[in-house]
């Protein structure tokens, strides 16, 4: 069980940390793989939590990984020039 979730842990933070770093860049140039890619490495981590049963890492990262949600589909937006 251990190893399990040593490898959830390492290849979810592989994957995260990377995106993380350009997320501005992700959501901006709507780079919906590298989105995708994110998705599943937060989604290793909170399986790698629930298993430890630490549901204080459950709890920031699902948070995360709403806010990422939100952030991917309010970025979709552009912002209206004011006339003025």
């Amino acid at each position: 069980m251990k190893l399990i979730q040593a490898v959830l842990l390492g290849g979810g933070y592989a994957t995260t940390i990377p995106v993380i770093a350009r997320f501005r860049r992700v959501v901006h140039e709507r780079r919906w793989r590298w989105l995708a890619v994110h998705h599943l490495g937060v989604a290793a981590l909170i399986a790698a939590f629930v298993q430890r049963g630490s549901r204080p890492a459950v709890a920031v990262n699902s948070a995360w990984l709403i806010i990422a949600s939100c952030w991917w589909i309010l970025g979709s937006r552009r912002r209206v020039e004011s006339p003025v």
